[in-house]
């Protein structure tokens, strides 16, 4: 069942109240903290804004400029949702907030790869005419070639909006899953709140070809390490659907899978710089960062779901929220991760008992992927979010005509605090 609401609402009681713990650690060894030598990719943040807890998974990538990307892109977006006005936004207009917050980070990841690198593109040549090119945009270039420099990082935003709704945006593939015990029996329930903005999305793929130009031009083909593309989806007719031939030859050349749902390993690829480079390849269809790839079809701009918890509040106890990076969804079926944490023991009522439960899941996680994958482990981060349902009968006295009366309006709810941790994978 879905739990999907219409319109933000900045006036009803609270339904819950949220615990939280972030976790994140690098890729490829489970102490060293560092894989490779290169720095842990993925960041977070969780903060305490005018209208409720926000939390935010960023997932780097595209080499050093990865770590670069997450980490300006965060920090510039918890300094946005740190301003009164702003998360007051999110509830007035989600949609225009959500579009001007993950602006920030793009244009954030921007800037900082483009200090990194030493040079910017200040007359426009490589962002003018591109379908989903901001004019604040500056591209990055190499100091020597002047031509655009990878990076970029995905980026994943839930906020739990004055305790009774989920709004969630989000470029790429870090997934935020609701979930818990069925209170009639049923067993554990497991709802993914994002979409997925992969190569292997058809809905992506019609996306970018909606916006002609370079966007008709960016393939989506599988990971497979020769000269031909084998392309996702066949275009024969009205509708793509996937290339069966093409799947087939990506099992014959050991593609493989990505992901315990099967999901096999895909990129969309653009147009070169310039004759004889390699063309830009990239795993997400929308991220924050990637200057070339975002003029051929790629997007910074989010996806935006809301959900009204009075639906899952009744059904579900306990009722948790998951976020995590690719790095911890690549190795668990949805509701095989909230089972576990449901199944851990720790008391998810007890900030001790949530940040233990995370910590737990993190640890299993890393454990999974080395004895899968070896050194090959990917970077990390997940956040718990134990939704604990506040009391009927404080519903009801926060409800009454008198509570109306004398309820503060909105706009003039006071500002918290920030609030966050660190550990891995993507």
């Amino acid at each position: 069942a879905s739990f999907v609401g219409e319109e933000v609402d900045g006036e009803g009681a609270p339904l819950v109240r949220a615990l939280f713990a972030a976790a994140s650690a690098a890729g490829g060894s489970a102490a060293g903290g560092e894989k490779g030598g290169r720095p842990n990719q993925d960041f977070h943040f969780a903060l305490e804004t005018a209208v409720g807890l926000v939390v935010g998974i960023f997932d780097g990538h595209g080499g050093a400029h990865g770590a670069i990307a997450s980490q300006a892109a965060a920090r510039a977006m918890e300094e946005w949702l740190s301003e009164p006005e702003h998360a007051h936004s999110l509830v007035d207009d989600a949609q225009s907030a959500l579009a001007e917050l993950f602006l920030e980070g793009h244009v954030a990841a921007l800037d900082a790869i483009g200090r990194a690198s030493g040079c910017v593109d200040e007359g426009g040549k490589w962002s003018a005419g591109g379908p989903e090119v901001d004019s604040r945009v500056r591209v990055p270039l190499d100091a020597e070639t002047r031509l655009p420099v990878e990076g970029g990082t995905t980026a994943t935003v839930v906020a739990l909006v004055n305790g009774r709704q989920l709004l969630i945006a989000h470029v790429g593939d870090s997934d935020a899953v609701l979930g818990g015990d069925s209170i009639d029996g049923g067993g554990v329930s497991a709802e993914k709140l994002t979409a997925d903005h992969t190569p292997c999305s058809v809905t992506e793929y019609m996306r970018t070809r909606a916006l002609g130009g370079a966007g008709a031009k960016l393939s989506f083909v599988y990971d497979c390490p020769t000269a031909e593309l084998l392309h996702v989806f066949d275009t024969d007719g009205e509708v793509p659907a996937v290339s069966m031939d093409s799947a087939e030859k990506a099992d014959l050349r050991g593609v493989g899978y990505k992901s315990v749902r099967a999901e096999r390993p895909a990129l969309i690829v653009g147009a070169p710089s310039k004759a004889g480079a390699p063309p830009p390849r990239l795993a997400v269809t929308r991220s924050l960062g990637d200057a070339l790839l975002q003029t051929q079809g790629l997007t910074w701009k989010p996806e935006v779901t809301l959900l009204d918890l009075s639906e899952p509040v009744e059904s579900l106890e306990p009722l948790i929220l998951l976020v995590g990076s690719d790095g911890l969804w690549d190795l668990w079926q949805f509701d095989e991760a909230v089972e576990e944490v449901l199944a851990s023991g720790h008391d998810l009522t007890t900030q001790r008992g949530v940040q233990e439960a995370n910590d737990s899941l993190l640890a299993l996680t890393q454990q999974k992927g080395e004895e899968l994958l070896g050194h090959s482990t990917d970077d990390t981060t997940t956040v718990l979010i134990s939704l604990l349902p506040l009391p009927r009968v404080e519903h009801a006295a926060r409800d009454s005509p008198a509570a109306n009366a004398a309820r503060v309006p909105p706009r003039r709810a006071a500002e918290s605090e920030e609030d966050e941790e660190e550990e891995e994978w993507a």
